[in-house]
C-alpha cells in the first residue's frame, strides 16, 4: 500500500520492521522497502551488522534493476543508472565525499572520479537508489540518486551487540599471496533511550593487469606517416603502441560512529561520523612501440596487411628508438563525512527535522617516471677532438642505431608485439641507458557543509483525504581545491643562467631530468656574460647540464628484472629490464637521491590547477496524498535551487610568458593571474510520484519530473594544457594537442517520465515492468578545434579539445525484472534493461552518437542457495557495447575525429557459506571468477585503442556475531 510520507528520504529510517539474518532475508527486506516507496527505488539491505552482501558497494548496486557499474583494476567504481553517470551520491540524505572526486591515475590524467571504491560496505546498513525524486530529496541527479545509510542505533537489540568478519583474499597480484581483510562493528542499546554503534574495517589487494594503451600522447597518423610515399594504403598509426605491465595495491581503512539518544518523548537527537582512508600505489613498466615520430614506418620489404578501413593488420615496422617507462603514483586520500539531526515528533499534526551537515577530503599524490633507453642515445661526452672540448656520443655505445618489430592485430583486442631483430634489445645490460627522469603531484582539499530544516503537517481541514504537507529549507557550500604541480630541478647552482636577466622568457629550472638536455644558456648570443665558455647549442657540442649519466651497467643497482612482462604473451620473450620501480616509491626522494647536488621542489602548474566554490539555497513544498488502505499514493511537488558558482582558472599574464623552466614543456608557468569566472542561475523542479494499488499484489506507477546534475570539476576548471614531442630531426619539442575546460558549462538538465507496473505474489515473488523516457536539455560535448600554440620551434596549429554546451539529447527504454524465493531455499532474481539514447556528439563517421556510457542492452543475474545453514550464490551481470566518447588528432592540416567504443563485458562472481553455529559462520567468495577483460576500439572493431586484462578475486574467512 502507499506510504503517508516519503519515509524513504529519510536515511536511518526503516520502512519497515524486517529480521534480517540472511541474503534471502535481505532480499526480502529490500523488497518490502521498493514495495512500500512512493517512488521509483531499488534497495540493497545489510544482511546483518557489518554484513553486506558484497565486498565492494558498487558490485552489489550493480545486481539492481537499471543499474550498471564500470570498472578499474577489477574493482567496480563508478555507478551508472540506466547508463548515466552523472548522478549523485549521499550519505543519510546529504552530500558525500569520498575523496576520489577529483582522483586521477597517470600523466595522461586518466579520471576516475565519483568512485565508490572507497567506501567500506561494512559500515553501512543500506543502499536506495532513487530513479525518480521527490521534492524533499537533494538534486544532482540526472541518472537517479544513490543514498548510502548508516544503521539506526535504536534498532538493536538492547545491550551490546557486536558482528564482524575476518577473511584473507587473493587478488591475481604481482606476488600472488593471500592478503588479510577484515570488519567489526560494536552496538550498544541502553534500553531504547540511547544507542551508539561504532564500526572498523581494513581491506588490502593487490592486483596485476596487462594494459594496451594507444592514446597516452595523441600524435596519431593517418595520410601524413613517415612511409607515406612507399606505402600508398593510408592507415592508422599511433605515435605509440604502450604496452604496460601494472601493479596496484589498495589499502583501505574505514570507520564509523553512529549515536542516537531520546531527549524526550517528542525530540531525538542522533548524529553519524563517517571515516575512510585510502592508500592506492601504482606501479607501471610499460615498452613503447613507435609508429610514427620515432618511426619511419613500415618496412616494406617485409609483408604487411591494411584493410579497406585503413586499420593495419601485420605488419613489420622500423623504429629508431627503443623505450621503457617505469612509472609509480602513490596516492593517498583521506575523507570524513559527519552528520547531526535532532527530530521532533509529538505525536501531533506536526513533524521536523534540523539538520547539520559538514565533510572534508583530502587528496595527495605524487608520480614519478623515468624512461630507458635501449637503443643508442647521445649525450654530451668530453671530446678533445671537438672545437668545444665536447660532443654528442652515445652513452651506451654497445646498443643498436635502430631495431625492428612485427605487429599483428590479432583479434583487435590485444595485438602482439615481437622483436624481428636484436633478439636481447630488452634484456642485454649493455644496451641499456636511464634516460629521462621527471616526478609530478596532485592535491587537493574538498570541503562541503549544508544546514537544513524540514516539517511536515498534517491540515485538519483536509484530514478526511489524508493529506500530508512537507516543506523544507537548505543551504549548502561546496569547495574544492586541486593543484596540479611539478618537480622543477634548480640549475642556478650549477651555472644555468635566468634568461629574464638578458629579455628571454625562461629560468633556471627544469623537469625532465634528461642527459640529452644541454645548456639553455647555450641559445643566449656568444659573448654574454656567464654562459659556458664552451657552448654550441643547447643540443648540440657543448658541455653536460643534468649529470651524473648512468647506464645499466655503471648503475646497475637501479636495474629491476621482470620476468613474466605482459603475462598475456602478446609481447614475445616476456623478460624486460627496466628502472626499479620499489625504488620510485617516494618520488622527490628517490630523483633527489639521482642528482644531489641538484635542489628540488614542488611548484604547482597554474594552467592545471582549478578551484570551484558553489553555494546553493534550496526550498521545497510537497504534499502526500493517501494513506495506508485508501488504494493510491500521489506525492507532488516543487523544489527551487538558486546557485552561485565560482571558477576559479589561472590563465598566463603575457601571450609570451616566463615559465619557471627553460621552456614551456620543461617547466611551469610563473607568470599567472587567478580569473574568477562568477556564475549564479536558478532552477525549478518540479516532480509527481502517483502509485496505484489495482488488488492487494498489483500496483500501478507513474512519475514525471525535472532534474539537474552538476557539472564536471575537470570540465569546469583545468586550464590549457599542451602536449609536447621531441622531433628526432631537429631535436625540438613540438606541440601535438592540448585540451582546456570551459568555466561556462551549464548543468545537466532534463526532464523525465516513468511509467510502471508491479505484481507481488506468493513468498518474496515480484515481476515488474518500468518504461523510462528522459529528454535532456544539453549534453556536454567536446569541440576539437587548431589553434596557434607556441613551442620551441616557432609554434604551430595544434588540435586543441574543450568540452561545448551541446545540443539535448534522450534516453528511454524499459526495465524487466522478475525474483521468487521457494520454500525449499532456491531463489533468483533477474533484470534486463533496454537503453536507447542519441546524443548531439558526432564525428567524422557518425552523428547522433548514444549517450557515452549507455549500454543498449544490460542484464543482471542472480541464483541463490540458502537452507540450514548452508548459503551459495551465483551472479552474472553483461552489458552491450557503449560509446565512451571522440578521439581526435591532426592529421597535417586535416583534424580528423573518430569514435571510443567499449566493447561488451560479462562478468561471473560465486559466494559459499555455512552457519556452522548461532554466532560463527564461514565464507568463500570469488569475484570475476572467468578473469573476463575491459577493452575499448577506434571507431573499427579492429582498431584497439585500449585493454585491461581482468584478474579474479577470492575472499575466505569467518565472521560471527556475539
Amino acid at each position: 500500500m502507499g506510504q503517508a510520507a516519503p519515509a524513504a528520504a529519510d536515511g536511518t529510517q526503516q520502512m519497515d520492521e524486517i529480521i534480517v539474518t540472511g541474503f534471502r532475508a535481505s532480499l526480502a527486506s529490500a523488497l518490502q522497502t521498493k514495495r512500500n516507496a512512493n517512488e521509483i527505488i531499488e534497495s540493497i539491505t545489510a544482511e546483518d551488522m557489518g554484513k553486506f552482501p558484497d565486498q565492494n558497494i558498487a558490485e552489489s548496486l550493480q545486481r539492481l534493476s537499471g543499474v550498471q557499474i564500470d570498472r578499474d583494476n577489477g574493482q567496480g567504481t563508478k555507478v551508472r543508472i540506466r547508463g548515466l553517470d552523472q548522478n549523485v551520491t549521499l550519505l543519510n540524505d546529504e552530500i558525500f565525499l569520498t575523496g576520489l572526486e577529483v582522483f586521477t591515475l597517470g600523466e595522461g590524467q586518466n579520471r576516475n572520479t565519483d568512485s565508490l571504491e572507497g567506501v567500506p560496505s561494512e559500515l553501512l546498513g543500506g543502499v536506495d537508489v532513487y530513479k525518480s525524486p521527490n521534492a524533499k530529496l537533494l538534486e544532482g541527479g540526472l541518472g537517479g540518486i544513490i543514498n548510502l545509510k548508516t544503521r539506526n542505533p535504536l534498532a538493536l537489540d538492547e545491550g551490546i551487540t557486536a558482528a564482524g568478519n575476518v577473511r584473507m583474499a587473493k587478488s591475481g597480484g604481482a606476488d600472488g599471496g593471500w592478503k588479510p581483510l577484515g570488519a567489526v562493528a560494536v552496538g550498544y542499546n541502553w534500553g531504547d533511550k540511547a544507542a551508539l554503534i561504532g564500526t572498523f574495517s581494513y581491506d588490502k589487494q593487490n592486483t596485476q593487469s596487462d594494459v594496451l594503451g594507444g592514446q597516452n600522447r595523441g600524435n596519431w597518423r593517418f595520410a601524413e606517416r613517415g612511409d607515406k610515399a612507399t606505402v600508398k594504403t593510408n592507415y592508422y598509426a599511433p605515435e605509440y603502441r604502450y604496452a604496460t605491465d601494472r601493479d596496484q595495491t589498495r589499502e583501505r581503512i574505514g570507520g564509523s560512529l553512529s549515536g542516537a539518544i531520546v531527549l524526550n518523548d517528542s525530540l531525538e537527537l542522533s548524529g553519524d561520523w563517517f571515516h575512510s582512508e585510502s592508500d592506492i600505489l601504482t606501479s607501471e613498466a610499460s615498452l613503447k612501440f613507435p609508429f610514427t615520430v620515432e618511426s619511419p614506418g613500415l618496412d616494406t620489404t617485409k609483408p604487411y596487411t591494411i584493410d579497406s578501413n585503413g586499420v593495419l593488420i601485420n605488419g613489420t615496422l622500423i623504429a629508431n628508438s627503443a623505450e621503457a617507462i617505469s612509472y609509480v603514483q602513490n596516492s593517498s586520500v583521506d575523507a570524513d563525512n559527519f552528520g547531526m539531526k535532532l527530530k521532533y515528533d509529538g505525536g501531533g499534526n506536526f513533524r521536523g527535522t534540523l539538520r547539520g551537515a559538514y565533510a572534508t577530503a583530502e587528496l595527495h599524490s605524487d608520480s614519478a617516471s623515468n624512461d630507458v633507453r635501449y637503443t643508442k642515445y647521445s649525450v654530451p661526452t668530453a671530446d678533445p677532438t671537438s672545437p668545444t672540448g665536447y660532443s654528442h656520443q652515445a652513452a651506451n655505445p654497445a646498443a643498436p642505431a635502430n631495431y625492428l618489430f612485427t605487429y599483428d592485430n590479432g583479434n583487435g583486442k590485444l595485438p602482439s608485439f615481437a622483436l624481428a631483430s636484436t633478439p636481447d634489445l630488452y634484456t642485454n645490460p649493455a644496451y641499456g641507458y636511464f634516460k629521462s627522469h621527471w616526478v609530478f603531484g596532485d592535491r587537493a582539499d574538498l570541503e562541503n557543509y549544508s544546514l537544513r530544516a524540514d516539517g511536515e503537517y498534517d491540515p485538519e481541514f483536509i484530514a478526511a483525504g489524508n493529506v500530508h504537507l512537507s516543506t523544507g529549507y537548505r543551504f549548502a557550500s561546496r569547495d574544492v581545491d586541486y593543484v596540479r604541480g611539478r618537480y622543477l630541478a634548480d640549475y642556478s647552482g650549477k651555472g644555468e643562467l635566468d634568461g629574464t636577466k638578458f629579455g628571454q622568457k625562461w629560468t633556471p629550472y627544469g623537469y625532465f631530468q634528461d642527459g640529452g638536455i644541454g645548456f639553455k644558456s647555450c641559445e643566449l648570443p656568444k659573448g654574454t656574460p656567464g654562459i659556458p665558455a664552451q657552448c654550441d647549442n643547447r643540443f648540440g657540442n657543448s658541455p653536460p647540464l643534468i649529470t651524473p649519466f648512468q647506464t645499466f651497467t655503471g648503475g646497475s643497482g637501479r636495474v629491476e628484472t621482470i620476468n613474466n612482462f605482459f603475462s598475456s604473451g602478446n609481447v614475445a620473450g616476456g623478460k624486460i629490464l627496466v628502472q626499479d620501480r620499489s625504488q620510485m616509491k617516494d618520488g622527490q626522494a628517490w630523483i633527489q637521491g639521482l642528482y644531489p647536488s641538484t635542489p628540488f621542489a614542488f611548484y604547482a602548474e597554474p594552467l592545471e590547477s582549478f578551484r570551484v566554490k558553489e553555494k546553493t539555497h534550496s526550498g521545497y513544498l510537497m504534499a502526500d496524498i493517501g494513506d495506508a488502505g485508501d488504494g493510491y499514493h500521489i506525492n507532488v511537488g516543487a523544489r527551487l535551487i538558486h546557485t552561485k558558482l565560482t571558477v576559479y582558472q589561472n590563465r598566463a599574464t603575457d601571450p609570451d610568458p616566463v615559465y619557471l623552466g627553460t621552456d614551456s614543456w620543461n617547466g611551469v608557468l610563473r607568470d599567472s593571474e587567478t580569473i574568477a569566472n562568477e556564475r549564479s542561475y536558478t532552477d525549478i523542479l518540479p516532480s509527481l510520484n502517483m502509485v496505484f494499488d489495482l488488488d492487494e499484489g498489483q500496483k500501478v506507477r507513474f512519475a514525471a519530473s525535472r532534474v539537474v546534475a552538476r557539472q564536471n570539476l575537470f570540465d569546469l576548471g583545468r586550464g590549457f594544457r599542451v602536449d609536447f614531442t621531441r622531433n628526432p630531426t631537429t631535436n625540438l619539442f613540438e606541440a601535438t594537442n592540448g585540451s582546456s575546460g570551459n568555466p561556462d558549462l551549464d548543468p545537466f538538465r532534463a526532464s523525465q517520465f516513468d511509467l510502471g507496473y508491479e505484481y507481488y505474489f506468493g513468498r518474496q515473488g515480484l515481476v515488474s515492468l518500468v518504461g523510462f523516457w528522459k529528454e535532456v536539455d544539453s549534453f556536454i560535448g567536446t569541440e576539437t578545434k587548431p589553434e596557434f600554440v607556441m613551442d620551441q620551434a616557432g609554434g604551430r596549429n595544434t588540435p586543441i579539445q574543450r568540452p561545448i554546451n551541446g545540443e539535448g539529447g534522450r534516453v528511454r527504454g524499459f526495465e524487466l525484472g522478475a525474483q521468487y524465493a521457494f520454500d525449499w531455499g532456491v531463489g533468483f532474481n533477474v533484470n534486463y534493461t533496454y537503453s536507447d539514447s542519441k546524443s548531439p556528439i558526432f564525428n567524422d563517421f557518425d552523428k547522433g552518437l548514444p549517450i557515452p556510457g549507455v549500454s543498449k542492452h544490460a542484464f543482471n543475474g542472480q541464483v541463490y542457495y540458502e537452507y540450514e545453514g548452508l548459503e551459495a550464490r551465483l551472479s552474472y551481470t553483461w552489458r552491450t557495447k557503449s560509446f565512451a566518447g571522440n578521439f581526435g588528432f591532426g592529421d597535417g592540416a586535416v583534424n580528423r575525429t573518430l569514435g571510443i567504443w567499449n566493447r561488451a563485458y560479462g562478468q561471473l562472481d560465486a559466494q559459499l557459506g555455512y552457519q556452522v553455529t548461532e554466532q560463527i559462520g564461514v565464507t568463500l567468495e570469488g569475484i570475476n571468477l572467468t578473469k573476463e577483460d575491459q577493452s575499448q576500439y577506434l571507431q573499427y572493431k579492429n582498431l584497439p585503442f585500449s585493454y585491461g586484462s581482468g584478474s579474479r578475486r577470492l575472499m575466505a574467512g569467518v565472521r560471527f556475531k556475539l
